[in-house]
């Protein structure tokens, strides 16, 4: 009997997988990841993004777009270890204001709390 070969889209994510981490790969994810963010579809972007930082963890920029999606999405906590991440990799003046955007929602949150 002969073997069924896999879907494309897993072939296409078995060679994404095999080719990581590369400074070449996940600028795709990334692009729809913040188009997706654009149109507030922020729970959809999530994903991408992730996968974006996943193959290539040497872009701080998507880092960077995956620290908004989670403030968007209102998860804090993660979205200050993603920007923080970023800030490390570069001095970036847009992860600084997220940053303090972080720390100004996280002092509501406790005064609210």
């Amino acid at each position: 009997m002969a073997r069924e070969r896999p879907p494309v889209r897993d072939r296409e994510k078995q060679r994404e997988d095999a080719l990581r981490p590369n400074p070449r790969l996940g600028y795709d994810r990334d692009a729809l990841g913040v188009h997706l963010m654009s149109r507030g579809a922020d729970w959809i972007a999530e994903p991408q993004l992730r996968r974006a930082v996943w193959l290539n963890p040497f872009e701080p920029e998507f880092k960077n777009h995956l620290a908004w999606c989670l403030y968007k999405q209102g998860k804090l906590a993660e979205a200050h270890r993603w920007a923080q991440q970023a800030l490390e990799q570069k001095d970036d003046p847009n992860t600084r204001v997220l940053l303090d955007l972080i720390g100004q929602k996280e002092n509501i949150q406790k005064g609210l709390g």
